[in-house]
């Protein structure tokens, strides 16, 4: 459960350490959004909707001719009215009494007798004209039909009652003869009674159809009526207008609270996507997790914090001598401590540090960690290498013009080339010298690696500040020469794949592999609460502005781990650490130019 926890743990971590690194995309991509809403809001015309609810009343003449199926269907009734509200015959009535089309939207609602009429405009007033003007055009339409439809289903009426009158008529006509002939007759006379006998048979034999031709004119002279009546009251043609439109007080479009509202939201998601795409593209190394799984099978003994103190004096500084006492002087120092315990039985005393490529701090890390072994007591050579673009005189503050390429050549002696540091009295320094125009074949005799050795019986630790891997091959020719090499990687520049094979060609050549130094990692503000518990405090903190950025002021702290190779006397361990967090009794003040 604790190893899920971690884990866990572990990788929200690597989330926020994600977003932290890749914040200007999320950021961006916000902006962006939020700025193209804003604009085309601002530009856009605003649009105003008004509505008016409308009731629908079924047809007189079909709640009188059929009153069971004039509701017998009322949601169809409604859906048919829809289709009318739309139709091109109102439509076109409501052109020629507005002056100009207008679009509507007939929508149901919610009840069977109810739809809303819509329409929109650029400003308030003209929408609710708009929709006022639809449904009283539509109202009066309908009045005019339904009046219509009146006039017509009297007309049915009227045939009906003339039809039923004439049928009464007939029936009663045979009845009326006889009563006339027994009005004649005498009623002493034998004709009388028979005329009374044959007219009361007459009168019982069609006595229910004149009463059911009686009844149904009596129904149809009643509908009649009512259909007169209706003629007079109908002044809504069977539409109420429920609510007329009022003016919209505010546009439906654009909306540009809500609009602003999804736009940080789609941003915020597009942001973070782009951030961990961007983080799966980029190869480079970052953290020394990142370089443990380029090289699985070499240690990392080094994470050197990022240095601001040279960019902000444009000069070469020595951390370890001008603040002692900050995060990156510790790095040097547990890298230090990390070199003393790789191989505790045989430690490597001629150490070559290089790199992929240029600019990757090889001589910085170089010179510094020159000074910590210096601060520890130990007697350091450092030997400038780099013979095509040399460097290491104006850290450690010697003399370029003469040094090794003086000493291969013959022009000088060995104890004539080298030079005390003013940095400290326990390092001496072999500087790159005169330019030669072949360095590769300077590097390849005989007498480089007779220089090389007669220092290592002199010196503690010899550090060979080398030209890159990858440009030339004057690193690969040094390797013959050395005990172990040192193989730096720049945080955030150098990539998985550059390493790789740059390590792949010492190791090609038959080169020690001591370990690896990420240089050059930006301060994780988690890691200050440590430091500053032991002391490792910086004199100003770093601004916020540089925090935002992932900018760590010159002596802001990080947390230097100390790696110590595998069956590594246990007992040593304390004396490790203290070794590695002390403060150097001996470090010298900063050199004043």
């Amino acid at each position: 459960m604790y190893a899920t926890q971690d884990k866990s743990e572990v990788n929200l971590n690597q989330y926020v350490d994600i977003l932290r690194r890749r914040w200007i995309y999320v950021v961006g991509t916000i902006a962006i959004l939020v700025g193209f809403t804003l604009f085309t809001d601002l530009r856009a015309t605003p649009v105003y909707r008004a509505s008016t609810q409308l009731l629908l009343q079924g047809k007189q003449s079909d709640n009188i001719l059929n009153p069971i199926a004039s509701t017998s269907d009322p949601a169809r009734a409604l859906q048919n009215e829809l289709r009318i509200v739309n139709s091109r015959a109102v439509r076109q009535a409501v052109a020629k009494e507005y002056g100009s089309p207008i679009s509507v939207t007939a929508t149901a609602g919610g009840d069977d007798d109810v739809f809303i009429l819509s329409s929109t405009a650029d400003n308030g007033k003209d929408a609710a004209e708009r929709v006022n003007t639809y449904a009283s055009v539509y109202q009066t339409s309908r009045l005019a039909a339904l009046t219509e439809d009146i006039v017509e289903t009297k007309k049915i009426v009227q045939q009906q009652i003339d039809d039923f009158q004439k049928q009464v008529d007939e029936i009663n006509a045979p009845v009326a003869k006889l009563d006339a002939q027994i009005l004649l007759t005498d009623p002493t006379s034998a004709d009388y009674t028979r005329l009374v006998n044959e007219r009361d048979q007459l009168r019982q034999k069609t006595d229910a159809e004149r009463t059911a031709a009686q009844n149904s004119l009596d129904q149809y002279k009643t509908t009649l009526n009512q259909l007169q009546l209706s003629e007079r009251l109908n002044t809504t043609g069977g539409v109420q207008i429920l609510n007329p439109a009022s003016v919209p007080a505010s546009p439906i479009s654009p909306t540009i609270a809500t609009d602003v509202i999804q736009a940080l939201a789609v941003g915020l998601f597009l942001g973070i996507a782009a951030a961990f795409l961007r983080d799966q593209l980029d190869d480079s190394l970052r953290t020394k997790d990142d370089l443990e799984r380029a090289i699985k099978d070499l240690p990392v003994i080094g994470v050197v914090p990022l240095d601001h103190s040279w960019r902000e004096s444009n000069k070469p500084t020595l951390v370890t001598a001008t603040e002692p006492m900050s995060a990156v002087a510790e790095s040097y120092r547990g890298l230090r401590t990390a070199i003393q315990y790789i191989d505790v039985d045989r430690p490597a005393r001629v150490i070559q540090i290089t790199s992929s490529g240029s600019g990757e701090g090889k001589t910085t890390v170089t010179s510094n960690l020159a000074l910590a072994f210096a601060q520890a007591g130990k007697r350091v050579a450092v030997v400038g290498c780099d013979l095509r673009k040399p460097r290491i005189h104006r850290f450690l503050q010697v003399d370029g013009t003469i040094g090794f390429t003086s000493v291969v050549l013959g022009d000088l002696t060995l104890d004539e080339a080298l030079q005390t540091s003013p940095l400290h009295q326990n390092i001496d320094v072999l500087a790159s010298g005169p330019r030669p125009p072949n360095p590769s074949e300077l590097l390849s005799v005989n007498r480089t690696a007779r220089i090389i050795q007669e220092l290592a019986g002199r010196y503690s630790i010899v550090l060979l500040d080398c030209p890159p891997v990858l440009p030339v091959t004057d690193a690969l020719v040094l390797s013959r020469c050395v005990d172990g090499a040192i193989y730096l990687a720049a945080a955030n520049r150098t990539t998985r794949r550059v390493v790789r094979h740059g390590v792949e060609l010492l190791r090609q050549v038959g080169c020690p592999m001591l370990g690896t130094v990420l240089n050059g990692v930006p301060v994780e503000s988690t890691y200050s609460s440590f430091l500053e518990y032991y002391g490792y405090t910086s004199r100003s903190r770093v601004p916020f502005l540089d925090r935002i950025l992932g900018r760590n002021g010159p002596d802001t702290p990080a947390l230097t781990r100390t790696v110590l190779p595998a069956g590594a006397d246990e007992g040593a361990t304390d004396e490790v650490i203290e070794a590695a967090a002390a403060t150097p009794e001996d470090a010298p003040e900063p050199s004043k130019p």
